[in-house]
């Protein structure tokens, strides 16, 4: 990786995933941070993913979702996608290292919402994310944010013939490991089994612990049958009965506490 890409100064190496590697760098002018993607293999098929998933971005504006600032391609024949820099931990980091017994159920449903508003979004303009997990999403304690990220396994408006490009079974929807085309469905069965583990569940026999309401696990539970029909369509239409639940749960109001993240 070059050490300045157009006005950006790379910083560090921060990931690598499996067709990609990701930089944290500086805007030479403005001094803001920012996120680069490289593909690390220089084959059509890497090249082509990088691409589709810039592609994707270019018309994406919501606060939960990362906004793509620019497509470059570099002397060596290889591209990147210079995205916002969201600073944070992923969820999945934060169950790990923070809350292996779970996060408080307050918590996660400002989560949920705020994922719900992002995925609904998405699905609008005909974005299917294909792979939400704890992994893919960003969290912003002090912003009570959540932020869906990755989107190299995305689609954009699929149709009967669409092939699913890949998914993390643990996490997948049952129409994606038969290799079905993803539908909107998909992304809240993905939200509801991050949402369990988020939890301190048992996100492979999905089941949740005694601590999380009742009618919580319900709520989660209609996001994760297993036959997308029984699923809600939308995220849309999870949206206000969360606000109503939250709201009798918890007082519709956060506690004031801060999600401690180390």
């Amino acid at each position: 990786m070059a050490t300045i890409i157009g006005n950006y100064k790379v910083l560090k190496q921060i990931g690598e995933g499996g067709f990609a590697r990701t930089y944290l760098a500086r805007h030479r002018i403005l001094g803001e941070m920012a996120c680069i993607k490289q593909n690390i293999d220089l084959s059509v098929a890497d090249v082509e993913l990088l691409k589709k998933e810039a592609k994707l971005l270019w018309h994406v504006h919501h606060h939960s979702l990362p906004t793509l600032r620019d497509f470059i391609e570099l002397d060596d024949g290889s591209f990147v996608m210079i995205m916002t820099f969201i600073e944070g931990k992923d969820l999945q980091k934060i169950v790990d290292e923070d809350y292996p017994k779970g996060i408080d159920p307050e918590q996660v449903c400002w989560m949920i919402q705020r994922l719900l508003n992002a995925l609904h979004y998405l699905h609008y303009y005909g974005v299917i994310h294909g792979d939400v997990k704890p992994a893919n999403i960003m969290i912003k304690p002090d912003e009570h944010n959540a932020i869906l990220v990755d989107y190299g396994l995305a689609t954009l408006k699929p149709r009967s013939r669409t092939k699913v490009e890949g998914y993390t079974p643990a996490f997948a929807a049952p129409e994606q490991v038969a290799g079905k085309p993803p539908i909107p469905e998909t992304d809240i069965y993905g939200l509801g089994v991050s949402m369990i583990h988020a939890l301190g569940g048992n996100y492979i026999g999905m089941t949740f612990p005694d601590s999380v309401p009742d009618k919580l696990q319900r709520f989660i539970g209609q996001m994760i049958k297993r036959n997308p029909l029984d699923r809600p369509s939308t995220a849309q239409e999870l949206i206000r009965p969360l606000s109503d639940l939250r709201q009798e749960l918890f007082g519709g109001r956060s506690s004031g506490e801060t999600l401690k993240v180390s």
